[in-house]
């Protein structure tokens, strides 16, 4: 009897193991060593985990967002068209453009400075892609090409590259690098790429440590923000304290530098 309930046990060990989510942004055993992290620095590095929010609901129309880490609800109304509103006259008039999550662009400037500031200038980026259908593209009556106008380009022809080229400009410099391509079915491949500037871009507050912990306490936050911290040599990492986000950046869990002078 002992001996099934030790197997069983074993059994049901290894079903659990085998179910464990896997942590994109897991901490090395050890490796918060503390140290001063006073001076200039640079982002070389960072993990940003996807799941930290449910993606958005870029192809269902009116469905519940779910809880972040939970099953996405069944469907009662789908948009596969990334909400395409396309007219002859006016081109582009509503899209939605799609992508995963954004991660940290590199070489980003940090200071931690010896009275207790400090100060990041951050900025998101990552790609994007979507695939437009013959059906979403043909059912508002627009003559298009995929790719941008050319000496070729028929009278009355409209662009979807340049088409959403002109719409993402009310969003600024968000979505750059459009280009659309015939995807050999009547429709469009489109990629792009996608810059964003979280919280305005300018982070800043002040900082303490205490052991390995480094303590944010932001200029816009009411309740500070904690890293586990090392230093060594010219190298500076920071790891989410108990899984949580850095600089107050959700999904932020893992942050590399590099001295700067």
């Amino acid at each position: 009897m002992k001996g099934w309930l030790f197997t069983g046990a074993g059994c049901l060990a290894l079903v659990l193991s085998a179910c464990a989510m896997n942590d994109p942004c897991a901490e090395p055993s050890g490796a918060a060593c503390g140290g001063d992290p006073t001076g200039n620095w640079i982002v070389t590095g960072s993990c940003r985990d996807p799941a930290y929010q449910a993606p958005d609901p870029t192809t269902y129309y009116g469905q519940p967002d779910p809880m972040a880490r939970q099953p996405l609800p069944e469907p009662t109304n789908s948009d596969w068209c990334s909400d395409l509103q396309y007219s002859p006259q006016a081109g582009i008039t509503l899209f939605t453009f799609p992508h995963d999550t954004l991660a940290i662009a590199p070489g980003r400037p940090v200071t931690y400075d010896a009275s207790g500031k400090y100060a990041t200038l951050l900025l998101t980026t990552g790609a994007g892609s979507v695939d437009l259908s013959a059906s979403c593209l043909t059912r508002f009556a627009v003559l298009f090409q995929c790719a941008t106008h050319d000496a070729n380009t028929p009278e009355g022809t409209r662009s979807v590259t340049d088409d959403l080229a002109t719409y993402s400009a009310s969003f600024g410099n968000y979505y750059q690098d459009i280009a659309c391509s015939d995807d050999g079915s009547g429709g469009c491949a489109c990629t792009y790429t996608i810059l964003s500037v979280p919280g305005g871009g300018g982070l800043n507050g002040r900082w303490s440590t205490q052991g390995s912990v480094l303590t944010h306490f932001a200029d816009t936050m009411p309740i500070p923000s904690q890293a586990d911290l090392c230093v060594t040599s010219d190298t500076m990492t920071l790891w989410g304290h108990d899984h949580t986000a850095i600089w107050d950046q959700a999904g932020l869990r893992t942050v590399t530098l590099m001295k700067s002078n």
